[in-house]
C-alpha cells in the first residue's frame, strides 16, 4: 500500500478523524487508499510517534488559490504552491512501527490489520485501548 509520513500533531489529528485535509507543496495524480504514518519527530506528548496509524482514501487534490483558501480555514493564501489533499474513509488499523520516508513509499499490505469500528468483545476492546495507550508518547522519563 502507498504510505505517507505526516508530522505530529497532524498525523494524530488524521488518526482521530479530525483532520480532513492534508496540505502539501506538491500534487499527485494518485487517488485511492493511503496509509498514514506518523513521523518519529517531533515527539509531542499525547501523540503516537513513528507508527503507521490508519488508512484513508486520498479522494482529491485541490490547489489552494486566492479564491478558495478560506474554504480550508486558512487565514491567508500561503506563498508558493499549496495543495489540499482531501482525506476520506478513515479506517482504524493496529498501529505498527514504521520508518517513514519523503513523498510516497510502499508498505507491505500483510502488515496492515484493520480494526472494526465497533469491537463487540469487551476484552478485545480493552486490549486495543491498552495497546494504543502503551504507544502514546508520555514524555521523557528522568533517570
Amino acid at each position: 500500500m502507498k504510505a505517507l509520513s505526516v508530522r505530529n500533531p497532524y498525523a494524530n489529528d488524521i488518526f482521530c478523524d479530525y483532520k480532513k485535509y492534508e496540505f502539501r507543496t506538491w500534487s499527485t495524480n494518485y487517488r485511492g487508499d493511503l496509509l498514514i504514518c506518523s513521523t518519529a519527530n517531533p515527539k509531542i506528548i499525547g501523540t503516537i510517534c513513528g507508527y503507521a496509524l490508519c488508512v484513508v482514501r486520498l479522494n482529491d487534490v485541490i490547489e489552494v488559490t486566492t479564491k478558495n483558501y478560506k474554504d480550508f480555514n486558512l487565514d491567508e493564501k500561503p506563498e508558493g504552491k499549496l495543495y489540499a489533499w482531501q482525506l476520506t474513509d478513515n479506517r482504524t488499523i493496529m498501529p505498527f512501527a514504521v520508518k517513514g520516508k519523503l513523498n510516497f513509499f510502499d508498505v507491505d499490505d500483510a502488515k496492515i490489520e484493520f480494526v472494526p469500528d465497533f469491537i463487540s468483545d469487551k476484552n478485545e476492546a480493552k486490549k486495543f485501548e491498552e495497546y494504543i495507550q502503551s504507544i502514546v508518547y508520555k514524555g521523557r522519563k528522568n533517570p
